[in-house]
């Protein structure tokens, strides 16, 4: 989760620079494509070594297997951070600082809560929506799948404890109702809602920097 709150700080930088920005494209040093290509170019590398150097170590930490397991974790909390900071650009672009700083945690724990947090069956019928729309829970779910998952071999369980009630890490995932999970359907998710917020971003800010 904290990779994810973290790249929703991405909807302070339209706000600071919408005052240069306007200046410069009223004065035609650059139109708005080559803007937004060179805060892609800085920010989404920067953006993923920080994710890859978190997940990385909290992997080798929790001493989960490597293997292809592990480039399916990473794949998936890139996939999911990128998304993240899309809706963070989208949010500073088309709200106030102030309120911008308020709607982007709400928006995020709407989509954690809904979407990840509840089952399904216990998401209250008029948020169901959210778990359907969740890049949270596509990307989340996914990575939960991956780890505990995919026929992997039990858990290591104490000698000194007699009985380990998720020693079998499938009767944790029937739990969490993760049992049936379409990895490739849900990044499919996660990159049309990362590509459709950095087009919404583009719209507004067109229409902010050529209305009269």
């Amino acid at each position: 989760k904290l990779f994810i709150f973290t790249s929703y700080l991405s909807l302070f930088l339209v706000p600071l620079e919408m005052k240069v920005l306007t200046r410069e494209h009223f004065n035609r040093w650059y139109n708005l494509p080559p803007y937004l290509l060179s805060v892609l170019l800085i920010e989404v590398p920067f953006q993923i070594c920080c994710t890859w150097s978190y997940i990385g170590i909290s992997y080798w930490l929790t001493s989960q297997p490597f293997g292809f397991r592990f480039y399916l974790f990473v794949l998936l909390c890139t996939l999911s951070t990128l998304c993240a900071q899309a809706w963070g650009y989208f949010i500073g672009a088309t709200t106030p600082t102030k309120i911008a700083v308020f709607l982007g945690p709400v928006v995020a724990c709407l989509f954690s809560i809904f979407g990840f947090c509840i089952r399904y069956r216990d998401t209250p019928v008029f948020f169901r929506w959210l778990y359907h729309l969740s890049y949270y829970r596509a990307g989340f779910q996914s990575v939960v799948y991956v780890v505990y998952g995919l026929d992997r071999e039990d858990l290591t369980c104490p000698d000194n404890i007699y009985y380990c009630h998720y020693l079998n890490p499938t009767k944790f995932l029937q739990e969490m109702d993760i049992t049936d999970v379409n990895i490739a359907s849900n990044m499919s998710l996660i990159i049309v809602i990362g590509c459709l917020m950095h087009a919404l971003t583009y719209i507004t800010l067109w229409f902010k920097l050529n209305k009269r």
